[in-house]
């Protein structure tokens, strides 16, 4: 499966890239970054540390080049990775193309081939629209991590919207306008569904458990090892009573393996709060024929096993 993740680089995203380039299924064209947990120049050299440590220096990243376009909450930390320090990069992020012109090319280079996932603003998507009304038509899928149905957003950016939204309502605005009349297979795991999601601590003790016992070095499960220790104060965010929330992750797996989504609700997206104190909030009416795939239930314990089944399947 020939994908590109556009992301903001938090922690959760972090998980994600390396999920998807540890998995032997799916071939990680590019990556294209937009600013939101962070601003560019932090989330930049970033995305270069976490593909040198885990080894796949030969992804091109891309930079959203057009400025500072949102505030940030630094939710993560002012790195945005939990103030975590990986070694020095040794990849840079090409200079060649934007983001947004990384997008349409690729979707030029492989028509109705390139599955699209969306795990921070939507900016570079609907920028990309807007330079090319044709590009979500030669796409192959669309998956999208943000908005949140809930009338009341909890822990979240605003009570009214979920950060991804929130960062970026006129990008949704377009999504809606535009994108979503356009025929693009879309799947979207929106706030109301993380929230509610919880993986398995399970998961946690077989990471730490497969680093232990590992014969040979593997980066990725280092890296999950490094990005899941609770003891950071960062991370712990992520850890509940009831489980670990890892939203960006759930979305990205969920590409890979449809089958963790065990509810799915066809819906069109009713209205999108552009500005104001409700910017960002997100309202969705279920639909038989409706243009999205909204994903309602996850299967947790199938999640967490194919998470750990393919980062230690990684040179066998």
């Amino acid at each position: 499966m020939k994908i590109i993740i556009d992301t903001d680089i938090g922690i959760d995203d972090a998980l994600s890239i390396a999920f998807l380039s540890a998995h032997k299924e799916a071939e990680l064209l590019a990556i294209t970054l937009v600013a939101g947990n962070a601003q560019m120049e932090i989330i930049s050299p970033n995305v270069e540390k976490i593909m040198t440590f885990i080894g796949e220096k030969s992804i091109p990243i891309y930079n959203l080049i057009i400025g500072k376009l949102i505030e940030t909450d630094e939710y993560f930390g002012p790195n945005a990775l939990g103030e975590i320090e990986l070694p020095k990069q040794e990849v840079s992020v090409k200079k060649d193309m934007s983001a947004v012109q990384a997008l349409i090319h690729y979707s030029k280079l492989y028509p109705k081939q390139l599955h699209l996932v969306f795990i921070g603003p939507l900016t570079n998507l609907a920028l990309a629209f807007l330079a090319d009304n044709e590009f979500p038509s030669r796409l192959a899928s669309i998956t999208i991590m943000g908005t949140d149905r809930s009338e009341i957003t909890l822990k979240n950016a605003s009570e009214y919207a979920e950060f991804n939204a929130w960062c970026d309502p006129p990008a949704y605005g377009i999504f809606k306008e535009c994108i979503c009349k356009i025929d693009v297979p879309i799947t979207i795991v929106d706030w109301g569904t993380c929230f509610n999601t919880r993986l398995p601590f399970s998961l946690e003790e077989n990471i730490i458990k497969l680093n232990k016992e590992k014969s040979k070095k593997n980066k990725y499960i280092d890296f999950f090892d490094i990005f899941m220790d609770r003891t950071n104060k960062y991370i712990k965010k992520n850890y509940y009573e009831n489980g670990i929330l890892t939203s960006d992750l759930y979305a990205v797996v969920g590409l890979m393996h449809r089958g963790i989504f065990k509810t799915i609700k066809k819906v069109n997206m009713k209205s999108v709060v552009t500005s104001g104190e409700r910017g960002g909030h997100v309202e969705y009416e279920e639909d038989p024929k409706g243009s999205i795939d909204l994903v309602y239930e996850i299967d947790t314990e199938l999640m967490a096993e194919i998470v750990v089944d393919t980062l230690a399947a990684v040179d066998k």
